[in-house]
């Protein structure tokens, strides 16, 4: 008996060791799995035959700098001489407003006729003085640009954050560009349409006095920031 009890108690080690061993090698099994999924994942992202170190490698080509082998054109040259003009005065024959505009007729349609005429002028004058501010707006934004265009050709692939740095300088200075187009459209057009508008006037106000009615009611909007 005491035989047959020490033959179950190796049997059931046996069974037991047997058992343990299936179960450690099933828990082998699965983190060798993960060791492999790991390891498949880095290899695809090294590519079927990089390393770490030909991945830097070519990170760090696509990073260099290659300088243009010509600049940015240049900005067209300023007229000079008979081609220049006077910021402040389209014409060298500086004609006073009395001269241009002078006091028609006492009457009420007198008074609106020279008053729509000082507006015509003011108004010509006025498109004319922004589109030069304009110009030299354009002048600075050029200057800008070489400036970040020095700038860039002097970065190196090293220096990341610089090479960041001025992208986001011209993308907002591309954006400033485009605002002041915008800006000088839209106010182009509103001095047309003001020009426009007060000519109108004037001819209705000429038909008016051919007809023999009288001075039109229509009051005159005087010119913001008129000069």
């Amino acid at each position: 008996m005491v035989r047959n009890a020490r033959s179950r108690l190796i049997l059931a080690l046996a069974v037991a060791a047997l058992l343990g061993s299936g179960v450690a090698g099933a828990a082998w099994q699965v983190e060798d799995d993960k060791v492999l999924d790991a390891v498949k994942e880095v290899h695809e992202r090294l590519g079927d035959d990089g390393t770490v170190t030909d991945r830097l490698k070519e990170l760090n080509d696509r990073m260099t700098l290659v300088p243009h082998k010509e600049p940015t054109a240049a900005m067209v040259a300023e007229p000079t001489g008979d081609e220049a003009l006077n910021p402040m005065q389209p014409s060298a024959l500086a004609v006073p407003m009395e001269k241009l505009c002078p006091p028609g007729a006492s009457s009420p349609l007198g008074q609106q006729q020279h008053q729509l005429c000082q507006e015509l002028v003011r108004t010509e004058l006025s498109q004319y003085r922004f589109s030069l501010r304009m110009f030299e707006r354009a002048k600075q934004n050029y200057d800008r640009l070489k400036q970040l265009e020095d700038r860039r050709r002097g970065l190196g692939a090293d220096d990341y954050a610089d090479v960041q740095y001025n992208s986001n300088e011209l993308l907002a200075l591309i954006a400033l560009m485009d605002n002041d187009r915008d800006r000088y459209r839209t106010y182009m057009a509103a001095y047309d349409a003001r020009i426009a508008h007060i000519r109108n006037q004037r001819v209705a106000l000429t038909r008016n006095a051919l007809k023999g009615s009288g001075a039109l009611d229509i009051p005159v909007l005087a010119l913001a920031g008129a000069p």
